[in-house]
């Protein structure tokens, strides 16, 4: 059963809960709390009245309103989660996940600590903190039906004076009670104790992946699936095969295969601290499509100008130019002739019996214009930038031209060296280059604000396009 809440988790298929206030709820604890001075922090338990299921697991999300009042600084992990994942700490949306993968919370348990937040003020005034709860289920992958009241925060001269404890007087003598104020002086200094905070572990990554399929004859499409470990988020095949398409960034993606060969798969994965690459040498085989065999067989060469160019007779592909065929039959073919830089030839060609036992064919292949007035056969030297930020929707600028959000895949930049940019919101600027090498795309990884690790980039190469 956890293995489905962790299911549940990887394919982010989230089971929405309806925090409503029947008598079968278990109720969630957030009590109210006052903070002195802004800056100040303290400590704000997140406890669970009871698991009479026990608990597989839980994720949920904070919000503040109104803004800019309050944020968590910080997040304490139970002891009994086995995997803990905390995102956007020191923050007012910050998520916080956990499972229990040894069973440690077991059923019947009754108040269960979630989690303990560190809430520091950041302005006077008073906001409301909600848990958004996405998912808490119970060791039978059950969702637990919770109760949540929203804590009231407030901040500065508006903290709420403590009640005053009430003394029990004599049955006797009812005398009253002086109220006693303490006396402020106005140089007493003011202690604040900052909680000692133990980072989460992220975990691991180790990149995995399986093919639908893996030998067949060309064109042939495969489709990949990720099978990657540790959460990642971040996904770079490469293909093999050295076409247009050959690398790409989703996780789960397809190609297809138009060249007979072997070829060997790679998968980099990522998540907010570690990569890692898998490469299956050989794990693609593509053969080449076999003609039906009838009757007689004529044999036909294929020449083109310039020659190099790929030859498929109804969309099987047959070799380069020139080209030699043997063991046709006798009927109507389509032919196909691609060149990078031309334009595809598509004739009709017809295989007759009793004509010729060989006969020559040839194409003259027209170049494709160029943006600026040259021939693509002789093409400008350029390559691709691949721009990963964390967090992301990072605004990308290059060379003072704006380029979109990360993650971003930016192609035929030229040679040489490029200004880079990176903005958001609340964030300094960025400032860096992209050194763009042709062929080539450079990946550059930037980790823009993690709380509990530095500010870094990552530069890498990979074949392109």
């Amino acid at each position: 059963m956890k293995n489905k809440f962790l299911t549940s988790i990887l394919t982010i298929c989230m089971v929405s809960l309806f925090l409503c206030g029947t008598v079968c709820a278990d109720k969630v604890s957030l009590e109210d709390i006052g903070i002195s001075t802004v800056g100040q922090k303290v400590e704000l338990p997140v406890l669970l009245d009871s698991a009479p299921g026990g608990i597989a697991g839980y994720k949920f999300t904070t919000s503040f309103a109104p803004a800019g009042i309050a944020q968590v600084s910080s997040v304490t992990m139970p002891e009994w989660a086995g995997i803990k994942v905390v995102e956007g700490a020191p923050g007012e949306k910050v998520l916080v996940s956990a499972l229990d993968l040894e069973m440690k919370v077991e059923a019947g348990t009754g108040q269960v600590q979630i989690c303990t937040l560190g809430i520091e003020g950041l302005s006077e005034g008073v906001a409301t903190l909600t848990l958004n709860i996405t998912e808490i289920t119970d060791d039978n992958g059950n969702p637990i039906s919770v109760e949540l009241t929203p804590a009231t925060i407030t901040v500065g001269s508006q903290t709420a004076a403590p009640v005053p404890v009430q003394t029990p007087q004599s049955s006797s003598t009812q005398v009253p009670t002086p109220e006693v104020t303490p006396e402020i002086q106005e140089n007493t200094p003011v202690v604040e104790v900052t909680p000692t905070v133990t980072p989460t572990p992220v975990p691991t990554v180790v990149a995995d992946f399986t093919a639908q399929l893996q030998e067949g004859s060309a064109p042939m499409t495969v489709f990949f699936t990720d099978n990657s470990t540790g959460y990642p988020t971040k996904f770079m095949w490469n293909f093999g095969d050295g076409s247009s398409d050959n690398t790409s960034p989703l996780q789960n993606p397809q190609h297809i295969y138009r060249i007979p060969g072997v070829y060997t798969v790679s998968l980099t994965a990522s998540n907010s601290e570690y990569t890692n690459t898998t490469e299956k040498a050989g794990f693609i085989t593509v053969k080449p499509m076999h003609l039906p065999v009838r009757g007689a067989k004529n044999n036909v060469t294929i020449f083109s100008v310039p020659d190099g160019a790929e030859v498929y007779l109804n969309n099987a592909y047959q070799g380069v130019t020139p080209a030699f065929l043997t063991n046709l039959t006798s009927r109507d073919y389509q032919l196909r002739l691609h060149k990078e830089g031309y334009y595809d030839v598509v004739s009709p060609i017809s295989i007759l019996d009793d004509v010729l036992p060989t006969f020559i064919s040839g194409f003259v292949m027209m170049p494709h214009l160029a943006e600026i007035g040259e021939l693509s056969a002789n093409p400008p030297q350029t390559g691709a930038a691949y721009i990963v930020s964390y967090p992301e929707l990072v605004n990308v600028t290059i060379d003072d031209t704006p380029v979109g959000k990360t993650d971003i895949m930016v192609m035929n930049l030229a040679v040489g060296m490029h200004n880079l940019t990176l903005q958001k919101e609340g964030y300094e600027p960025w400032n860096d280059t992209l050194e763009i090498k042709n062929g080539l795309a450079v990946i550059q990884t930037y980790h823009y604000e993690e709380p509990y690790f530095s500010l870094n980039r990552t530069v890498e190469y990979v074949q392109y396009p």
